[in-house]
Formats: C-alpha cells, sequence, structure tokens
C-alpha cells in the first residue's frame, strides 16, 4: 500500500547525551523486536506499518557547516506511518500492554524528548 493523505504517523525526536545515548540504543533495539512482534507489514489486521525507521547521528554544532564539530549529543529519531488513526490506536494498545517497556519508553520521552509528532496526519507525500 502506498503511503497517501489517509495515513497517520508518530515522529518523535530524541536528544541524549553521547555518555547517555547507549541508554536509546537497548531501548530502540528491544522496541524493534516489539514492532517485528506485534506489528502486521501485509493483510488488513491493525497495527499494520507501512514505515518503521530509527534514525541516529551525533548533533552537529552548525548543521551547514559539519566542520564545527559536535555538541556532545546524540540524536534519534523514531518513524513509524500506518493507515490511519486505528492503526495508531492499535500500536498504543500494543505498547501499553508491554508495561515494562512502555514504562522505559514513557521515562525516555520525559528525559530526552525534544519533539513529536503523535498520530499526525500525513499531509504530502510523494
Amino acid at each position: 500500500m502506498d503511503i497517501n493523505k489517509d495515513c497517520h504517523a508518530f515522529h518523535l525526536v530524541f536528544r541524549a547525551p553521547d555518555e547517555e545515548a547507549s541508554r536509546l540504543d537497548v531501548f530502540f533495539e528491544a522496541h524493534e523486536r516489539f514492532m517485528r512482534e506485534t506489528h502486521f507489514t501485509e493483510g488488513d489486521t491493525e497495527p499494520r506499518v507501512l514505515v518503521y525507521n530509527i534514525t541516529k547521528c551525533p548533533e552537529l554544532k552548525n548543521p551547514l557547516n559539519p566542520d564545527e564539530g559536535t555538541t556532545g549529543h546524540t540524536l534519534f529519531g523514531l518513524h513509524e506511518v500506518y493507515r490511519g488513526p486505528e492503526g495508531c490506536a492499535a500500536h498504543m494498545a500494543a505498547g501499553q500492554a508491554r508495561e515494562a517497556l512502555f514504562a522505559e519508553f514513557v521515562d525516555l520521552v520525559q528525559t530526552y524528548m525534544v519533539s513529536g509528532l503523535l498520530a499526525a496526519p500525513v499531509i504530502r507525500t510523494m
């Protein structure tokens, strides 16, 4: 299925000091396992994830001039796209059912998240 304007997405950005970045690495490893165990990539059963990726890079002092170096922080991006709000709701229900994983997620959000779009409608795509 193509991503279209009926789809909804989660896009979260986390910023952690480099020496604490391993905590997010460990969480996202567990999160990927959770996604593979509970989500579908084919068919009509929700939650059906169309896109799932985690990105990671050093935070640059000046993104337009990487030669200026890094800030000592690591950025992580979490991006998930679902067919619609029902998929987002099914994803959240599946996540909340895993109490320990969800508790760690909430703590990471409160500690490191700098930006988040939650179940946001897709408004442009190609």
